[in-house]
């Protein structure tokens, strides 16, 4: 069953109403299983001026007034909500299962991804591994693998080709490449005169990249065309899973971690990124944390002096633990393999590296945490509408 115009693309379960009433400004929806949804007036009117096309609103917030009132509602025979309007004696229809997906909660930004699962050396050895050419021939493979990487933070595709135009094909089978002063695209090499520690042979601890800016990369992906030195192995950390044992364990510490900001400063001769943030930010009520460990670029505490060395104590106990064998996780990639990562919740880090026995050559990209939820979120509404019933 169709029923009326919804504001967006899915397709919903009919969920007829079996009764409504009203209650003051709100008409309350009910279902024979005791769910209620009550709907503001004005929120309905919202709902009623909708574009055909786009299926967004076209109700203008200066144009809601008093004249928007309920003059009567009701429940049509075959279950969706009718409201007539006093200014306009206009009846407006409603589907009742996109009331009842309302009801639910399902329009939440976490509606349709997986609940995060965090994860330390005794839940993942190794990243969560996928035959890459399967991944990118198989739809319901590639949603499986989106799945997993939006639960864990932490994938890894085998068996791709050392093309280097791979990876960033794979990215954009799931979003637009954010680019950056390195680039959309660029190469991870040991270099003479580097710019960056990570053109350096050197180990470089836990750590999540770009925190001198205003919202850091979201997801990374790395394709590793060669990694025949000696040492160079890959590390990872789940940031979401340390802060979790540093909340139960210390909860000073946490608090220290979560609230008192520093200041994270990329510099070098032509660019000054700059950004105040606690080392744990968890943002708003449900959405993912963001965690900021890239130490090099940790540049001066930015509170009172008395905080200063509770501060530094709770950012020594999170690289404690992000290097702690119980957290940590150490593997090697191969030739072929292209590893994607949560960039704001799982820390990398690579062991030392001897540049006179071979060559370690990555290629990587970032692509934005929305774009990877966005196409996810439509695979498994998608796969769920499958289940439906044919219109």
């Amino acid at each position: 069953m169709a029923g009326p115009l919804t504001p967006d693309f899915y397709r919903y379960e009919w969920h007829p109403l079996s009764g409504i009433r009203l209650d003051g400004e709100f008409v309350v929806a009910e279902w024979a299983d005791g769910a209620e949804l009550r709907c503001y007036r004005w929120w309905l009117a919202e709902q009623r001026e909708l574009e055909p096309s786009s299926r967004e609103g076209l109700l203008d917030p200066c144009d809601l007034g008093d004249h928007w009132q309920v003059a009567d509602a009701w429940v049509e025979a075959d279950g969706e909500l009718a409201v007539r309007w006093t200014h306009d004696g206009v009846v407006s229809r409603y589907h009742p299962g996109w009331l009842r997906h309302v009801a639910d909660g399902q329009f939440r930004p976490q509606s349709f991804l997986p609940d995060p699962i965090p994860w330390d050396s005794s839940v993942l050895s190794e990243p969560v591994t996928y035959h890459g050419p399967t991944v990118l021939s198989d739809p319901e493979t590639f949603r499986q693998w989106l799945n997993d990487l939006a639960a864990y933070g932490l994938t890894r595709l085998r068996s791709l080709s050392l093309d280097p135009n791979l990876l960033e094909s794979v990215a954009r089978r799931v979003g637009v490449l954010r680019d950056s002063h390195f680039g959309p695209v660029w190469d991870i090499e040991a270099v003479p005169d580097p710019t960056s520690t990570a053109y350096m042979s050197i180990g470089l601890g836990p750590h999540t990249d770009l925190p001198s800016l205003e919202t850091p990369p979201g997801f990374q992906f790395f394709h590793c065309i060669e990694n025949s030195c000696v040492g160079g192995a890959s590390q990872m950390s789940d940031g979401l899973a340390i802060a979790r044992h540093i909340e139960e364990h210390d909860p000073e510490a946490y608090e220290a971690l979560t609230t008192l900001p520093w200041v994270f400063h990329g510099r070098g001769a032509e660019v000054d990124w700059r950004w105040s943030g606690p080392l744990i930010d968890l943002g708003v009520a449900g959405t993912p944390l963001t965690l900021r460990t890239f130490y090099p670029v940790r540049t001066y505490p930015d509170m009172a002096p008395e905080d200063v060395p509770r501060a530094y104590r709770a950012a020594h106990k999170l690289a404690q633990l992000s290097r702690d064998p119980r957290f940590l996780i150490t593997y090697k990639l191969e030739s072929g393999d292209v590893a994607v990562f949560d960039n704001r919740r799982v820390q990398h880090a690579r062991e030392p590296f001897e540049t006179a026995s071979g060559r370690r050559l990555f290629r990587g990209c970032y692509v934005n945490s929305d774009d990877i939820y966005c196409k996810l979120r439509v695979l498994n509404r998608r796969a769920q509408e499958s289940e439906l019933a044919p219109v």
